[in-house]
């Protein structure tokens, strides 16, 4: 059995169609802030940390991996949805993925779908992960067991506690949601 927390990145600085790889606004850094104290509060001492190595989730993790003096390693596996390179391209881009079903997407999407779920049952024990939102529509796709691609819309800088046990995945708590998809 293990136990992962999955932690959204706070609010990035620059909106989806308007740079690749931004930092934390200064409303994404004050989300850091508070998920660094309720992780504190529930992830036990010694527990991996990971992240995407986007900017703005490195940036949210960084209070947490500091408060406990351990490193944030940067783990590919778990960067957000590989999307068009073109900023002009993207927003129309993302809300047409939002309408779809996994297997309506291209074959690289199943394959970053399923490095995110061998790399999650890799977990040697408790674990905290920064991420994205559409890895966290991923993970509940699995549990759910609809294609649909969103499923959920968790806010910025929420944290949802998975338990994986061998086959059987279920969330034990969830984060806070968003009212809106995309920031």
């Amino acid at each position: 059995m293990t136990d992962i927390w999955l932690v959204r990145h706070g609010e990035a600085a620059a909106g989806f169609g308007e740079d690749i790889d931004p930092g934390l606004s200064p409303l994404g850094h004050q989300q850091a802030e508070t998920a660094e104290k309720l992780l504190t509060s529930v992830v036990p001492e010694g527990a991996t940390l990971l992240s995407s190595p986007k900017r703005r989730a490195l940036e949210t993790g960084g209070p947490f991996a500091g408060s406990r003096g351990q490193d944030l390693l940067s783990d590919s596996r778990f960067i957000e949805l590989p999307s068009p390179g073109n900023l002009d391209k993207r927003h129309a881009w993302i809300q047409e993925v939002l309408r779809a079903s996994w297997n309506d997407l291209p074959e690289s999407v199943s394959v970053w779908r399923a490095e995110i779920f061998r790399a999650l049952q890799a977990c040697p024990g408790p674990t905290v992960i920064i991420t994205h939102f559409l890895v966290i529509n991923s993970v509940e796709s699995k549990i759910s067991g609809d294609n649909t691609v969103l499923q959920c819309l968790p806010d910025n800088g929420s944290v949802h506690h998975l338990r994986i046990n061998g086959d059987d995945w279920r969330w034990m708590s969830r984060g806070q949601m968003l009212e809106s998809v995309i920031n």
